[in-house]
């Protein structure tokens, strides 16, 4: 016998509230504090909070001063403890909300304001959206045909370095980081006296599109700097790819890139500085990638 449906129809997903879930438990994770769940509690003495499950499920370890010393070199999910062949609660609602913020961070946008803000000029490639970015890879590694006038039209040629951003995978990391990079980019590699492009950012783009903008601009070296694919831990990464002089047919291995650009991993001015310091460095050798 089927059961009658509820006259008020099927639940429904207020969206809008796991969107302000997720955001919080970014931000909260960001500044190293255990993410809250929920509405607000009625009182400090009442937080609700996804409890520490890493180290504190096992009960005593063998050896703490080793298991400190483990606990402090990774973010990774070690130590935990299982109840029976399953993860305890709190590991799990933790799991969850990690991938929670992964989802988010591929799924959502780079504010509109934070370009404004940097000035740059942007572009777009040949994916009209997020589902197609997502589904049509090559169609992120070249640009549009309106891109490239915009690149004929109002970039400048023929720069040492032409620096260029893009959302990536992980739209979260270019809203949270981009500005402070940029900034540092931006002095250390006036600094070194290096010819700098015309920056840009191009919307839902990956990351061989820089050797087409290379290219097109004449430049003799790029640096493409975008939103790492986010893992079950840091939703909010960037990576930095730099290339000399690409070709037609260049690959990964003609590229370098400095990965895990965030506060808790390379901290994005110290990696603007050393993103600098490896552009003086293949300008000099003329060179870059594996052929090193």
């Amino acid at each position: 016998m089927s059961r009658p449906s509820s006259a008020a129809g099927p639940a429904t997903i207020d969206r809008e509230r796991v969107a302000e879930l997720v955001r919080a438990t970014l931000a909260e994770l960001k500044g190293g504090r255990a993410p809250r769940i929920g509405p607000a509690p009625a009182s400090a003495s009442e937080p609700l909070l996804l409890s520490p499950d890493r180290g504190v499920n096992l009960g005593a370890p063998f050896d703490d001063a080793a298991m400190k010393g483990m606990l402090s070199v990774t973010p990774a999910r070690i130590a935990v403890g299982r109840a029976g062949t399953r993860y305890r609660t709190n590991t799990l609602l933790r799991f969850r909300a990690d991938h929670a913020a992964a989802k988010d961070a591929v799924m959502s946008e780079v504010d509109v304001k934070v370009i404004e803000k940097l000035g740059v000029v942007e572009l777009t490639t040949r994916a009209k959206d997020k589902r197609m970015f997502l589904e049509r890879p090559d169609a992120g590694r070249a640009l549009s045909d309106e891109a490239k006038e915009i690149v004929a039209s109002r970039l400048a040629r023929a720069p040492q370095v032409q620096v260029a951003y893009g959302d990536g995978l992980s739209a979260a990391a270019v809203n949270a980081h981009l500005e402070a990079f940029h900034g540092a980019l931006t002095r250390e590699l006036a600094a070194r006296s290096i010819r700098v492009g015309t920056p840009v950012f191009i919307r839902r783009s990956r990351v061989k599109v820089m050797d087409e903008l290379a290219r097109l601009t004449d430049a003799e070296a790029c640096v493409f700097t975008c939103g790492e694919r986010p893992g079950l831990g840091f939703a909010d990464s960037l990576s930095s790819y730099y290339i000399y002089r690409p070709a037609s047919g260049a690959t990964d291995a003609d590229r370098e890139v400095l990965s895990n650009i965030n506060p808790r991993g390379v901290e994005p001015t110290k990696a603007a500085a050393m993103v600098a310091d490896a552009c003086v460095r293949i300008l000099r050798d003329k060179k870059s990638g594996v052929v090193l």
